[in-house]
């Protein structure tokens, strides 16, 4: 089996987790998803050769992690350092700064109290995603923002208030 065949396979199996994650209703659900979702993408992308984007998506898998668990905004500032300083040091192609785009904006939202909030920043990441994957040439993780996308849509629908009944 070739590595770009088992960097797609791991990318699929990250496109599961992921759509996954954004049918949880609450913020721990998502984030708690996310971190598997994530650790997948980091696989992926290690296989790809994309060392900035390997490093971004590992910090992020623990990130998702510990805001799952914890919502302390010091904790928040220290993820997004350990994500500057990882992306400093793994620095091998300008498009690396649209990963490091969406990390420092999923780093923001993965440690807002509300889901909403988590769901409208991760909409903005997954477009950066996005736009990264194509530039790294992985098919399979561009595909999965464009889903990913879909499915936050579909989680933000799905988890709303019931709106009351017209009253006559």
């Amino acid at each position: 089996m070739s590595t770009f065949f088992l960097s797609q396979c791991l990318a699929a199996l990250a496109f599961a987790a992921g759509l996954a994650a954004y049918q949880g209703r609450t913020r721990r659900q998502i984030l708690g998803r996310w971190s598997l979702a994530a650790g997948l993408n980091a696989a992926h992308f290690a296989l790809l050769g994309v060392p900035g984007a390997t490093t971004l998506a590992a910090i992020t898998s623990a990130r998702f992690l510990v805001a799952s668990c914890v919502a302390d905004r010091r904790v928040m500032l220290v993820f997004l350092v350990v994500a500057t300083a990882g992306f400093l040091l793994t620095y091998t192609h300008p498009f690396g700064f649209l990963a490091l785009g969406a990390t420092l904006l999923g780093t923001w939202a993965s440690f807002q109290p509300r889901a909403g909030t988590v769901r409208v920043a991760f909409a903005v990441c997954a477009s950066l995603w996005f736009v990264h994957n194509l530039l790294a040439g992985s098919p399979v993780a561009a595909l999965m923002e464009v889903a990913f996308l879909a499915s936050n849509a579909l989680g933000w629908w799905r988890a709303r208030p019931a709106e009351p009944a017209p009253v006559d």
